[in-house]
């Protein structure tokens, strides 16, 4: 049980910490506002006074806030929906997620599970939509030939962000034209806190993911509900020479300057997520990919999310508004969130019950083919608490 009395206490205890970092949040907020007019005039001219590592460079030029005009027409959401059957009616558009059961160290066997469901919706008049779901095991051998501990999440997690860019680039091939939303971003910074083995798995996988959209022409758009980086404000501290801020991030600097619709300027990322001088950045490892990922941010919510593209899927303003129009769209049939995400998260999920089912199939598996298991004492009383104990053997460890 959370012990509200002590956090509560912590709390007050702990007030002038939280007010100290909010008030220069605050103030460093107050000067990089004062500094965003000047990005209207900014364009790629200036990319070439920038560091290696600027955080961002100029992609798009022009206004730094473009305005969603349609809205302010809106009276109510059938106008809204009428807007988005213009933008979608004929276009295909796909997602691919992915969900996972990891190995449980109670049950002895260390065996994952991982599911990837992908999805398709050609909005035309015949509801032409599909969907399909693949699951596949991650047996014992895979994790001692990776050298991880077999019983921790971060190979599964890897395995399983391969397979979903598998099925993604699986739609790419089918469709001559598609706009596949990831749910997730293009430069995922994590990665080089991995180690080298599990970091070239989603490496391998991304560069299989940006070849197949190059190849066919077909936009992936990492979709990034809530942003942490600081990609604009670091390139604003290097051309305006601000104040360096640790705490300011970039859908924060924009939050108050964007309506519902609203979106920024597109930007190519060129983030320094190193760890250490001497090691890559993520960008650094995509070689020919390096300067290839653009993003903007885009109001849907309390804060704007940011909405990434590789810049040959948006090499004009009005493929740019294209991807931005499509994004709206299927924000507004969900409501805050885009709807192709959302089909594609049900249909990979994994319930709590759907856990239960797998583990039992292992353990039939494990009897009927001579396996031994052994199952935790913590795990037994477990089963015994929720009314299931029969079905468990707790073997003495």
């Amino acid at each position: 049980m959370l012990n509200l009395h002590d956090l509560s206490s912590e709390f007050e205890d702990r007030k002038s910490a939280i007010i100290n970092y909010e008030r220069e949040t605050s103030g460093e907020l107050a000067w990089y506002r004062k500094a965003l007019p000047n990005l209207d005039c900014a364009d790629a001219s200036l990319n070439s006074t920038l560091p290696q590592y600027s955080g961002a460079k100029l992609f798009e030029s022009g206004v730094a806030i473009r305005r969603f005009h349609p809205a302010t027409s809106w009276k109510n959401r059938e106008d809204a929906i009428s807007w988005v059957d213009g933008v979608l009616s004929g276009v295909t558009v796909g997602s691919a997620d992915g969900s996972q059961i990891y190995p449980d160290k109670n049950y002895g066997l260390p065996i994952a599970a991982v599911q990837v469901g992908s999805v398709y919706n050609r909005h035309t008049t015949d509801r032409e939509y599909a969907q399909e779901t693949s699951a596949s095991l991650i047996t014992p051998d895979e994790f001692a030939d990776a050298g991880v501990y077999a019983y921790g999440k971060e190979f599964v997690d890897a395995r399983r962000f391969a397979l979903e860019c598998d099925a993604l680039i699986d739609l790419m091939h089918a469709f001559d034209r598609i706009y596949l939303l990831l749910d997730g971003t293009l430069v995922p910074s994590h990665i080089n806190a991995l180690r080298k083995n599990i970091k070239e798995i989603y490496l391998d996988a991304m560069m299989k993911l940006l070849d197949a959209s190059n190849e066919t022409g077909n936009p992936i758009i990492g979709y990034v509900d809530v942003s942490v980086q600081r990609d604009v404000v670091t390139m604003m501290r290097h051309i305006y020479r601000l104040k360096e801020t640790k705490q300011l991030f970039d859908p924060v600097l924009f939050a108050d300057e964007l309506n519902w619709g609203d979106r920024t300027k597109a930007f190519i990322c060129n983030r320094d997520d190193r760890r250490g001088a001497d090691s890559p950045s993520v960008l650094d490892t995509y070689i020919r990919y390096r300067d290839s990922i653009a993003f903007f941010y885009m109001r849907m919510g309390d804060l704007p999310s940011r909405i990434e593209f590789p810049v040959w899927a948006a090499d004009d303003a009005d493929e740019i508004d294209r991807i931005a129009d499509i994004v709206r769209a299927e924000t507004i049939l969900r409501g805050s969130y885009p709807d192709i995400l959302m089909l594609a998260h049900r249909n990979a999920v994994v319930t709590t019950k759907e856990h239960e089912v797998f583990y039992r199939m292992l353990s039939r598996f494990c009897r009927e083919h001579g396996i031994v298991t052994h199952t935790g004492a913590k795990q037994g009383y477990k089963a015994r608490e929720s009314g299931s104990s029969s079905r468990i053997r707790v073997y003495p460890s």
